[in-house]
């Protein structure tokens, strides 16, 4: 009965760990610290700081930029998140880079804009395909990226235990390739929701599967089953929501978006998202962080793995002696 009751109480609070991230994470979602390009002379930008920080405090940063060229060109580096044009009263946001956060800058700006009388209009610069309108498609593709990933690592050592370690190798990325380009080819091509480069789209999606397998081979290997948990709870539980997911990192809590930085979900997420909606732009970032999770990986992959019991011959018990049929 003891362990029946354990078993209850393991399950609600790993049911209450999963919402406490989740929830924690997503609700009231609160802007801080966007970058926001403001198009127009020095003391414009400067009087528009004050007046944003007055009535946002620590919401938005603001950028100056001489030309509205320029300005567009730094929102689709990714470099700021939307374009502010006072002398035409426009914004220019992108909604591949989060339709949340997009509409979180729109309703501001556009209120700010009306109480000064003022009407504002607003273009999308990077817009979502109309499969995806709502933007939630891009944080359900990549937990079906980690999810395979976990079990293949899982799964390699259950059904080859003694595989070396070229192999093992091998084999993650093998797996790796055909996962993450299956997967892609589904959201590209028959969803949609991801519709441009597909090739690209695939190769990041297997880096990411690659990264995740790796690691969570080297755990199995150091800690044995419990690996599989550890894995789990890093990049789903706490890795997933820390990306800030359909929202983006600056509008969850500013803790939990500096741990997901250095966390391979956010970054991987992010480059999936630059190498489709933003032909591949600022890619260094998350690429190294996914690179650093490998070497992780392949790290733990080369240590002593836990010692595996070995099954030996029967040991007679006291007073018993084996019997040894003839031949």
């Amino acid at each position: 009965m003891g362990k029946v009751i354990g078993a209850i109480v393991g399950v609600t609070l790993i049911g209450m760990l999963f919402v406490s991230s989740f929830l924690g994470a997503f609700s009231s979602p609160t802007p801080h610290d966007v970058p926001i390009a403001v198009v127009g002379p020095a003391p414009v930008v400067q009087q528009l700081s004050t007046a944003v920080d007055r009535a946002k405090p620590g919401a938005f940063e603001l950028h100056g930029y001489p030309s509205a060229g320029e300005a567009r060109k730094a929102l689709l580096d990714r470099e700021v998140d939307a374009v502010l044009v006072p002398a035409e009263h426009k914004l220019v946001i992108a909604g591949a880079a989060g339709r949340a956060g997009a509409n979180v800058i729109t309703a501001a700006f556009q209120a700010a804009a009306a109480a000064q009388g003022q009407q504002l209009a607003v273009e999308d610069a990077a817009a979502l395909p109309p499969a995806d309108a709502g933007g939630i498609s891009g944080m359900f593709y990549t937990m079906s990226l980690l999810i395979p990933a976990i079990m293949l690592s899982v799964l390699l050592f259950q059904l080859a235990p003694a595989m070396n370690y070229a192999g093992r190798l091998a084999a993650l990325a093998g797996g790796a390739l055909v996962a993450g380009t299956a997967i892609a080819w589904l959201a590209h091509s028959v969803f949609e929701v991801l519709p441009n480069d597909l090739w690209n789209l695939a190769a990041v999606s297997s880096a990411l599967v690659l990264t995740v397998a790796l690691v969570g081979s080297g755990m199995v290997r150091l800690l044995g089953p419990g690996g599989v948990g550890v894995v789990a709870l890093l990049f789903l539980v706490i890795g997933l929501p820390a990306s800030g997911g359909p929202l983006g990192a600056r509008y969850i809590p500013e803790w939990y978006a500096a741990i997901g930085h250095y966390l391979p979900v956010g970054p991987g997420a992010e480059a999936i998202r630059n190498t489709v909606f933003f032909d591949g732009a600022a890619l260094g970032g998350p690429l190294l962080v996914l690179g650093a999770w490998a070497l992780v990986g392949l790290a733990l992959l080369a240590l002593p793995g836990r010692r595996r019991t070995e099954s030996a011959e029967p040991q007679p018990t006291a007073g018993i002696q084996p019997i040894h049929t003839a031949r």
